[in-house]
């Protein structure tokens, strides 16, 4: 299934440097991509096909591409977000990690940021302030804890046995609820030698929690013929015309050690084997081998080049082998909040711009990492439209602005649920998980740990 009519994007950049010059995209992806398991694809080799892959599942028609209700325009909706984006950040800088702070929700529909606290009117009214003086509707909610309380309270139940609806279950997944008044939590079933077994005292969380069996989130790993200076988005192969697949995310500068980085999912190392090269696409070009990695993050870094040359440019618009593809620029990095919409551009899946925050910053688990992992949770909703597949992992994450540049958000880091089976254009378009809801990290976090560090000009 192709994805629905857009408007045209210039063609990819040609072999020379000077095509670095990014060029604006549009919002139509085709369909693709992840599972909360990792989205690494397998190890088998591959050739470019002679024609275009068809996805299995994914793409969408016309119909299905529109905005949400009341928006003309995907464009439209950039507009709308951008201003209460911009102020639940600045709400969130001014309280910090004030004990009044539970968390911040945005819905574009009603034009508003919701702000849940507990307690310290007199600090929280000084916090929006200002973005009510703009304009800006932010509404006030009080709720039982706060940030700090929950986060504690999740990570206690984190691996934990707990009984949900009868099952017993091992915590991988948990988090706050967006108004601050308890804890979503996941289990994945009890199994000795696949079979289920009855548990062991169950624990008891400290605040009210709301609980579903879920098997733990699978993580996912051109796009095909970027050359120097790379940007995110792009297919990356741990050898040359074969695998393992992952996808590059942002390009970040690090002044201090006075190198570029393409950052790409930790757990794509895991596949690879540490010190080993990444190719660019399916061009016989060496990225590099991954430097730094946060398993708590899901991120890691692969060294591209020194010196003063940047390039803060991410793909767009079709996936590997299908066109129109874009490049866009990011112009900053942003957290994420419930209720916004968010792209995610996969090598293999394409942009997919119908996803919107559905939980909050939480906890969960991969079976590849000894700590639990921070991520958000996108859903998509288009229906019948899949978001991301196995080799999608590590590719960016972003919000669109007006003037078709982009704010950095996130990396996919897994999908969600047992999903369904699409072609990977990859790998010969041999069968692999696709997913329609993804897990996401925050650059931001990533940003915040390395003084100087930075993902745009």
């Amino acid at each position: 299934m192709r994805s629905s009519p857009s408007p045209q994007h210039p063609s990819p950049r040609s072999s020379s440097l000077s095509r670095r010059a990014w060029r604006a995209g549009a919002y139509a992806a085709a369909a693709a991509v992840v599972t909360a398991a990792a989205l690494t694809a397998g190890p088998q080799a591959s050739a470019r096909p002679a024609e275009p892959a068809p996805a299995a599942a994914g793409g969408t028609e016309a119909a299905d591409n529109k905005p949400p209700a009341g928006f003309a325009s995907w464009g439209g909706l950039a507009a709308a977000q951008k201003p209460l984006s911009e102020a639940a950040n600045a709400i969130e800088d001014a309280l910090g990690d004030s004990p009044a702070f539970s968390s911040l929700t945005v819905s574009v529909e009603d034009r508003s940021v919701t702000l849940y606290h507990k307690g310290d009117a007199d600090q929280v009214e000084a916090a929006v302030a200002p973005q009510r003086a703009k304009g800006v509707r932010v509404e006030l909610r009080s709720a039982p804890y706060n940030r700090s309380e929950l986060k504690e309270a999740a990570g206690k139940v984190m691996g934990q046995p707990l009984t949900i609806d009868g099952q017993p279950t091992t915590v991988h997944s948990a988090g706050a609820r967006a108004d601050g008044s308890g804890l979503l939590l996941q289990g994945e079933p009890l199994r000795v030698n696949g079979a289920a077994r009855s548990a062991p005292r169950s624990v008891a969380p400290e605040v009210p929690w709301t609980g579903t069996v879920t098997e733990v989130s699978t993580t996912l790993d051109s796009r095909e013929k970027d050359e120097p200076l790379h940007s995110g988005g792009m297919l990356l192969r741990g050898r040359y015309k074969g695998g393992p697949i992952c996808t590059s995310g942002f390009v970040v500068s690090w002044p201090q050690r006075n190198m570029d980085y393409l950052m790409t999912a930790a757990h794509c190392e895991k596949e690879s084997g540490s010190g080993k090269k990444w190719y660019a696409g399916d061009q016989d070009t060496k990225v590099g081998s991954i430097s730094d990695s946060w398993e708590k993050y899901d991120t890691a870094l692969i060294p591209t080049h020194g010196g003063n040359l940047h390039t803060f440019t991410a793909w767009a618009g079709q996936p590997i082998y299908r066109q129109p593809q874009s490049i866009v620029k990011v112009n900053r990095a942003s957290h994420s909040y419930v209720g916004e919409y968010l792209c995610a551009s996969g090598s293999l899946s394409g942009e997919v711009c119908n996803l919107k925050v559905a939980e909050g910053r939480h906890f969960t688990r991969y079976k590849e990492f000894s700590v639990t992992t921070e991520v958000y949770t996108l859903k998509n909703t288009v229906p019948n439209v899949i978001t991301a597949m196995k080799g999608d992992s590590g590719g960016p994450v972003f919000s669109r602005n007006v003037d078709n540049t982009v704010v950095a958000r996130g990396l996919i880091s897994s999908g969600i649920g047992n999903g369904t089976t699409c072609s990977n254009p990859a790998v010969n378009n041999s069968p692999v998980p696709c997913y329609r809801n993804i897990n996401m990290t925050d650059v931001v976090d990533v940003l915040n740990m390395h003084q100087g560090m930075k993902i745009t000009d």
